[in-house]
């Protein structure tokens, strides 16, 4: 086959993919196992021609397949080795990244309890909902609500359901969720319609304040406060408002001037938090303007990838293991012996994180990495948590880390599980916002 049979042969993966729709969350069908099985067969063929376009083929074919690619044997030949390693890579880091993209909803029901709607959301999105009604005193009446979704992006989604069901998001949440409330006294505006939705973010003006210093000669101002919402799937690590990069203008289309086109609004947020206010200063406006007609910005989110596990076995002769998946690598430096107790015994794992590009996402005062997984896992499958831990390493791309557990019997029957994203995104999120009313 040529380089015309080649490209027949995507052609027709391309359709196998539509017709399909493949996705990395859905269950594979027959055909596709069929077609990877008979992709990786031809990773061997004696063209070259007829080679490179398999491995373009499984490559196009997206990270749905990632769970179907055999596992290298020595058996398996050196070349369909490193093409195989190619492909996983590639897709593995295709499929990180695509972590911090909106997470989408499709959904047809017709006189569905809310209940229903959110469990589905919860399922289909990743992201926890928790109802916080009966918490406040509320009623908890379960809505039945009329919806039609196809891939629709989770924000608008489910700002459209909190409209139909008379509820919104209670801010407070104790753990990285949604929280939901019935709105007080009717009083409050629809959701949808108000918000600016950017990929995972949803951005919202939900205060402006108008003050004079009356200390200063000058003292007027304009603060604009942005609310900017993540799905709480995302854990964000820095968010970065330059103030260069917004801009307004009245209804006449005169613009409002920033007060300080240098200043940068940076925020790294901790525990549940899923969203943030970003209070934009601008120069006051003249008595006349009763209306910002439009203000837009951009926001540069630095944010993880799809969550990876990394499993290290025979701990007693681990020494600088490597695993690499997607942009990062995870070495086991080793597991030893730290001291004796009566029933059971203290281990030591050392560990270092490295990934290819980790941005500003690792300097010294950022700890969400700390949070991340680690402990030992057992025959049973249970875990087991570490005691403590501390920090032996830390530079632009890596960190290293040393973890303390205490368990009974040989350290060779339990497992090490490290999870970690892998690859850090960082991204600017444009955003609009209209028709806000000046005090």
């Amino acid at each position: 086959m040529g380089m015309e049979g080649g490209a027949s042969m995507i052609h027709g993966v391309l359709l196998l993919v539509s017709m399909l729709g493949v996705q990395a969350d859905r269950p594979a069908t027959e055909e596709l196992r069929a077609e990877v099985r008979r992709l990786v067969r031809q990773l061997d063929s004696p063209q070259l021609e007829r080679r490179d376009a398999a491995e373009a083929a499984l490559l196009q074919l997206g990270p749905a397949v990632l769970d179907l690619l055999p596992e290298e044997t020595d058996r398996t030949p050196a070349e369909v080795r490193q093409r195989l390693a190619r492909v996983r890579q590639k897709l593995q880091q295709s499929a990180s990244d695509a972590a911090a993209d909106a997470s989408t909803v499709t959904l047809d029901a017709r006189s569905t309890p809310l209940s229903v709607v959110l469990a589905a959301f919860e399922q289909q999105s990743g992201n926890s909902i928790v109802d916080y009604r009966r918490r406040f005193g509320q009623p908890t009446t379960d809505t039945e609500l009329k919806i039609d979704f196809e891939r629709t992006p989770f924000w608008p989604a489910l700002d459209r359901v909190l409209d139909q069901a008379g509820l919104t998001v209670y801010p407070f949440a104790e753990r990285r969720a949604i929280g939901v409330v019935s709105k007080v006294g009717g009083k409050q505006t629809a959701r949808f319609g108000r918000a600016c939705y950017s990929g995972p973010l949803r951005f919202e003006a939900t205060g402006i304040v108008a003050r004079r210093d009356l200390l200063e000669q000058d003292g007027r101002s304009l603060i604009v406060t942005v609310e900017a919402a993540w799905e709480p799937r995302l854990r964000a690590i820095i968010l970065l408002q330059r103030m260069a990069d917004v801009t307004a203008v009245d209804r006449s289309g005169r613009p409002l001037p920033v007060a300080d086109p240098q200043a940068q609004l940076e925020t790294s947020p901790s525990g549940a938090a899923s969203a943030v206010k970003l209070n934009l200063a601008f120069a006051p406006p003249s008595d006349d303007v009763r209306q910002i007609a439009s203000l837009k910005g951009k926001l540069i989110a630095t944010l993880p990838g799809r969550t990876e596990t990394f499993r290290f076995r025979n701990l007693s002769a681990a020494k600088n293991v490597k695993h690499r998946i997607a942009g990062v690598t995870v070495t086991l430096e080793q597991v030893r012996k730290t001291n004796h107790k009566a029933a059971a015994e203290t281990w030591e794992a050392r560990i270092r994180v490295r990934f290819d590009d980790a941005g500003d996402a690792l300097e010294s005062h950022r700890t969400w990495i700390f949070d991340n997984a680690a402990f030992l896992e057992g025959p049973d499958g249970k875990p087991v948590s570490y005691g403590s831990y501390e920090t032996t390493a830390q530079g632009e791309n890596e960190v290293g880390v040393a973890f303390s557990f205490t368990v009974e019997g040989p350290i060779d029957r339990y497992s090490f599980v490290y999870k970690t994203p892998g690859s850090i995104i960082t991204h600017g999120f444009d955003y609009e916002l209209k028709d806000i009313p000046l005090p």
